[in-house]
Formats: C-alpha cells, structure tokens, sequence
C-alpha cells in the first residue's frame, strides 16, 4: 500500500501540515478520516473519499 494520504503527501511537500480550513464536509468511505473541501476530496455515486488513493482502494482499481 503506497502513503499517499493526503496529510502525508501534504507533509512532504511544505513539511508541515497546515490548520485545517472549516468543518469537514463528511467521512471517507475507505480511510474513515474526515474529509475537508481541499482539492483533495472525490465525490463516487456511493459517497465520498479523502482522496483519489482511497477512492482506487475502496473499488480495488489497479493501474497498470
């Protein structure tokens, strides 16, 4: 499983992570970690993922 969270990759580019911007628009389905109206986010039809790994994760989408 590759660290792609958001947070991480986040900490990697600035090498911090900054304050959270508002409330949570609502949970992953995957990570189950709150998910923020960041750039980040990724709606599906079943619901909402903190990002487009956990999105790929949830529906077992492989890239070749």
């Amino acid at each position: 499983m590759n660290m792609t969270h958001p947070d991480i990759l986040t900490m990697e580019m600035l090498g911090y992570i900054p304050p959270r911007q508002g409330e949570p628009i609502g949970k992953c389905l995957y990570c189950e970690e709150e998910v923020y109206n960041n750039g980040w986010a990724v709606k599906s039809s079943d619901g909402l993922f903190c990002d487009m790994e956990c999105c790929k994760d949830y529906y077992g989408i492989e890239e070749y």
